[in-house]
């Protein structure tokens, strides 16, 4: 899972269009309610480019959107055990290992993995990610705070990884979660 957030097959593709005719059509293909509405959601507020694909909500990392991801367990996360909290959108994604991620701006910056601090990952375009409601065999994708539909910026991706990098670099900072280049230790 590193670097990703997840392999999907293309099967079951879902485009739903405009209207009732496309959201029958999604539905009648077997595609949740709560999942269709919560894309025509997110796409009509914030205007992501999301896409159903097998009972998953899928939010395309492009458009200057990337993701900042750190290991979750227990409830704790690195952004709030270094206090290095990104305002804006906040999701856990169950996998091995969970992931708090923070949505944000791309801000066209370029890190290569050994640059990012150890457990940390940058998601940039064309990578994608769960959004809730989706439901994974690992767990429930959740928001740990939502996007605010009167407060659409994101935070720029540069500086929630010098946020990160300063906090973990200082001397007496003993974090709940000790993180590995590849999860947790």
């Amino acid at each position: 899972m590193a670097g990703s957030m997840g392999t999907f097959s293309s099967g079951a593709d879902v485009k739903t269009t405009a209207g009732s005719n496309g959201m029958r059509e999604a539905a009648y293909r077997g595609v949740s309610p709560k999942l269709l509405g919560a894309a025509d959601f997110y796409r009509a507020t914030f205007a992501w480019d999301v896409e159903i694909l097998e009972n998953t909500l899928l939010l395309h990392l492009t458009g200057g959107m990337a993701a900042v991801s750190v290991p979750f367990r227990g409830g704790k996360h690195l952004f709030a055990s270094t206090g290095a909290l990104p305002r804006g959108p906040l999701l856990v994604v169950p996998g091995a290992p969970f992931r708090a991620l923070a949505l944000v701006e791309s801000d066209d910056c370029v890190f290569s993995d050994e640059e990012l601090p150890n457990g940390v990952l940058f998601h940039r375009s064309p990578s994608r990610t769960l959004l809730p409601p989706t439901i994974t065999p690992r767990g429930a994708v959740q928001w740990l705070r939502e996007p605010s539909p009167k407060d659409r910026w994101l935070p720029v991706a540069s500086g929630v990884i010098a946020a990160l990098a300063r906090a973990l670099r200082r001397p007496n900072h003993h974090p709940a979660i000790r993180p590995t280049r590849h999860g947790l230790s």
